[in-house]
């Protein structure tokens, strides 16, 4: 998806059997899945899905629960000060979902949504008020919901809260990927860290909730991140990505593994300044012991907004940002292997230039494929496809990991984004530009626009680069026309891929007069 005007970018990713579902900001989109390329199917807008009418959204989260088979999310209501809770009524996301809300005792930041096997768990910082930074924060707050009235139809399920709670920064509840009674809650201390608070949640509302600190491990000292430096452009220097503080971003459990991810500042190995860096940190259940906790980083460059998954083959597979003065912000994919070992980075999207616009995102996400062991899919942001333009774009891929020495699996390239070519009108001599619209996305893809004249002989064909499309956008190719052209001509336009599969043609007219 592509920037409305709306900063940051928020992005999330949820994979089920068939489906893969993602949310940015005020906007979902739906593909799906098999054998073959994603197909993109329809995309809603969030206050349509949410049922909230003018009122202002922020900071979406979506999973899937492979306990119930069922999709979840979340969004925070700024002018209801209220979290909306969304469950699908069946395994098919594209089908009726069931909204409830739960009031918040203040601007309810950033919420954060958790699944146990009986437990719902929403997780927000709370602050007195949504008119801007500065607000004074009132602590971190958790809501624990029934989860089998929700999936029941409930839209008044029996809940509970915890908080808020000065004591604890940005409470975050795992997402449960194996059977547990117990929902765990993560956090780490603001600006600095050097513990992890665990918490962990029993019981299921209307009875009775046991909310405990269960462990407080040491953890390396994590701290707020530096902005992320960009390439220089034309002599002067590039705005710096805000890499926002310490926070814990994602968090995960399965099979006795809890793992979470958050930025933190680190000096690189063969580097001497500080950088953000991508923080991962993994505990064993119930002991709650530290089996896992470095920082991924590179030289000379900045790593943030980490998001982690483990497949069912027990690989850590890890999507976040890279950016640096020689580096344009881009999307990168790394695993960890059951042995410890870290794969070597795959760059799965990049910028076209600096990003230009204010805030950078807050999160990333990735979601492991139900349907294949060996498969996580990610989502993250790359700033505008365009060079030197404002705005951005963010990126859904899979990721799969295969043994050393083993063959990768095919890429499967979707299909070219079929277009619908503008009628066009101009005079003789002058440009006119010979504008479509692609019906979906298309990653780096061609387009090809030939001009005919009534007897049917080309005047015109021009290919353009390899870019980046989004659906309903208009592009335009330029051409010029001679003096003596005058009249109506057709003129069709399609999407070719670099490996040369060609969408449908769509055609229109050009009308020239004196």
């Amino acid at each position: 998806m592509s920037s409305g005007g709306f900063e940051p970018p928020d992005v999330q990713v949820a994979a089920g059997p068939g489906y893969v579902v993602e949310m940015v900001n005020l906007a979902m989109r739906f593909w799906r899945t098999g054998n073959g390329p994603a197909e993109q199917l329809i995309t809603r807008r969030l206050e349509s899905f949410f049922g909230t009418g003018a009122d202002r959204l922020t900071d979406p989260r979506v999973v899937y629960d492979t306990q119930t088979g069922r999709w979840w999310a979340s969004i925070s209501d700024l002018d209801a000060t209220s979290i909306h809770l969304a469950v699908s009524d069946t395994s098919d996301p594209t089908g009726h979902w069931t909204i409830s809300s739960y009031k918040a005792p203040g601007c309810a930041d950033q919420p954060r949504l958790g699944l146990a096997d009986g437990l719902a768990v929403l997780g927000a910082d709370i602050f007195q008020n949504c008119q801007g930074e500065g607000s004074p924060a009132s602590g971190s707050e958790l809501w624990i919901i029934n989860k089998a009235q929700l999936l029941a139809g409930s839209t008044s399920p029996a809940t509970t809260t915890y908080g808020p709670d000065v004591g604890f920064a940005s409470l975050t509840p795992v997402q449960s990927l194996s059977p547990t009674a117990t929902e765990y809650v993560v956090s780490v201390n603001e600006p600095t860290s050097r513990v992890a608070h665990v918490l962990t949640v029993t019981g299921i509302p209307p009875a009775t909730v046991s909310v405990t600190e269960a462990a407080t491990p040491a953890i390396n000292r994590l701290g707020r991140p530096p902005f992320a430096g960009q390439p220089a452009t034309g002599g002067r220097a590039s705005p710096g990505l805000d890499a926002n503080d310490d926070r814990v971003l994602d968090a995960v459990w399965q099979n006795g593994s809890l793992w979470f991810a958050a930025n933190g500042g680190c000096i690189p190995p063969g580097d001497v300044l500080i950088r953000s860096c991508a923080r991962i940190i993994g505990l064993a259940t119930p002991a709650l012991t530290v089996t896992t906790d470095v920082d991924l980083s590179a030289a000379g460059a900045n790593l943030f907004y980490p998001a982690l998954r483990p497949n069912g083959n027990g690989d850590l597979v890890v999507v976040y940002g890279e950016s640096g003065v020689s580096v344009e912000p881009q999307t990168v994919v790394v695993a960890r292997t059951p042995d410890g070992t870290f794969t070597q980075p795959v760059v799965v999207a990049k910028s076209a230039s600096p990003y230009r616009g204010d805030r950078y995102g807050d999160y990333f996400g990735a979601a492991a494929d139900p349907t294949d062991p060996a498969t996580v899919w990610v989502a993250g942001e790359s700033g505008t496809d365009i060079a030197g333009g404002r705005g951005w774009s963010t990126y859904v891929a899979s990721a799969a990991v295969t043994p050393a020495g083993g063959t990768p699996p095919p890429v499967l390239v979707a299909p070219p984004p079929a277009v619908r070519a503008l009628a066009a009108a101009g005079k003789t001599g002058r440009v006119v530009q010979l504008r479509y619209r692609p019906v979906l996305d298309g990653l780096g893809v061609l387009a090809v626009v030939t001009v005919r004249s009534r007897q049917g002989a080309v005047v015109f064909r021009k290919t353009t680069g390899t870019i980046t499309v989004h659906a309903g956008q208009a592009y335009s190719v330029p051409w010029q026309p001679g003096h003596a052209s005058r009249g109506t001509f057709g003129y069709c336009v399609r999407t070719v891929t670099p490996a040369g599969v060609s969408s449908p043609s769509s055609c229109s007219t050009v009308t020239l007069h004196r």
